[in-house]
């Protein structure tokens, strides 16, 4: 899951609870490693949930925004809302707040202009999967649960164009790098799509 609790914060947190550092929560937690147990509990049944009955695909910042809603709903009082604060990992910053709305924009703008990658072979699908991937975690739209959010996005799209993405044969720490990487020293991600282009999966009749 998104490890809250190792963004760097360059201000003030209205998201956190006062003299704490537990996000405020629907669910009266006031213990980070408490709230971390009960939202992953949660968000993997609506995660199924999500799966099954997935949102419109858009493929747009409203579509990314749906589904943070739906997965965090009954969580946070923010869910499917930009974030308003600054945030970084170790000392590399995400994209400023202010400029997401524009950032998401020209980044779904140019997946339409690929045709929402259609057409493409398995390997190329999924190269160019992991550096929209890896595009879509540097602007981290969200206070918390950027990740997940990020893939179930990624799975509508390989699942628009016949194929999945094995989610569970990627760890935390290979993600992890991936992502930090193409932040920090890797602008065309490529680690991320090696990554993704590895785990594509063709879905049975489907891209034929």
């Amino acid at each position: 899951m998104d490890d809250y609790s190792q963004y760097d914060l360059t201000e003030e947190d209205s998201y956190l609870i006062e003299n704490s550092t537990c996000l405020k929560n629907k669910l009266g937690f006031v213990s980070t490693g408490e709230l971390n147990t009960a939202e992953a509990a949660l968000t993997k049944l609506t995660m199924a949930d999500l799966f099954a009955n997935p949102v419109d695909a858009s493929f747009t910042l409203q579509h990314l925004q749906e589904i943070h809603y739906r997965l965090f709903q009954d969580v946070y009082e923010w869910a499917g809302q930009i974030r308003t604060v600054e945030i970084a990992k170790g000392h590399n910053f995400f994209l400023p707040y202010r400029l997401i709305p524009s950032e998401a924009e020209r980044l779904f703008d140019q997946l339409h202009a690929e045709k929402l990658l259609q057409g493409l072979n398995q390997d190329d699908f999924g190269v160019r999967a992991g550096f929209y991937l890896a595009a879509i975690n540097k602007i981290h739209p969200f206070r918390e649960g950027n990740g997940r959010t990020q893939r179930v996005l990624i799975e509508q799209l390989a699942n628009h164009n016949g194929y999945a993405i094995n989610w569970n044969a990627i760890s935390q720490e290979a993600m992890g790098q991936a992502s930090r990487e193409a932040r920090t020293q890797d602008p065309t991600a490529q680690r991320m799509s090696r990554l993704i282009k590895l785990n594509t999966v063709l879905i049975d009749g489907g891209n034929t």
